[in-house]
């Protein structure tokens, strides 16, 4: 998880209140809640596959991980279906600031190097857009510390032309009833983060 964590464990901990039995999908125990793991980098399960969890569960927490689905609508199915009735889904998309960097390197290690974002044959696949977000004063903040390297003019049609998969909204909203907080980092290197919190159908 890196340098980030000062930032955004305080802001997971603002917004998301786990319930009843919790089941955390991800890579490492975090210390921030408590929950049966299951772990993508021990291959406990495989975002990318036909996964279904060992029972229900009351609330899925899947911190910085969801981005790695290659069809995020299935994920967020998936999630769907192996939450109780009235169940609780936390799950967060980063965007980075990628086009600055024809080989930008992401912290996950494949092979013994350093991952590109958004590159052939990756781990990094998608994001979640909604128009409001462009109103966000995060998402504002986020924009002008891109701006000001020039290098893009429309960061939502950067988001679409580079990312291989976006989930919008609205396509959550078939599966949950959903609200969100965003979260930016980084002058130097800016990122996003965008928190969903929603509530199964």
């Amino acid at each position: 998880m890196g340098r980030s964590n000062i930032f955004l464990f305080p802001f997971y901990k603002q917004h998301i209140k786990p319930e009843g039995e919790v089941a955390l999908l991800g890579f490492t125990e975090n210390g921030l809640f408590e929950g049966d793991l299951y772990d993508l980098s021990l291959n406990n399960w495989n975002i990318n596959s036909d996964w279904k969890l060992e029972k229900k569960y009351d609330t899925i927490i899947s911190l910085r991980c969801p981005y790695f689905a290659n069809n995020p609508e299935d994920f967020i199915k998936r999630c769907y279906q192996n939450l109780n009735e009235g169940g609780k889904l936390y799950a967060d998309w980063g965007l980075g600031d990628h086009w600055r960097f024809e080989n930008y390197k992401l912290g996950w290690v494949k092979d013994g190097e350093h991952e590109c974002a958004y590159g052939k044959d990756n781990f990094l696949w998608s994001t979640v857009w909604d128009d409001s977000f462009i109103k966000n004063s995060e998402f504002e903040l986020f924009g002008a510390r891109v701006a000001k390297y020039g290098y893009i003019k429309n960061i939502k049609e950067s988001i679409f032309e580079e990312t291989p998969k976006v989930l919008k909204i609205n396509t959550i909203k078939k599966y949950f009833d959903i609200s969100y907080n965003i979260r930016a980092l980084w002058s130097d290197k800016p990122q996003l983060y965008i928190l969903i919190s929603g509530i199964k159908n």
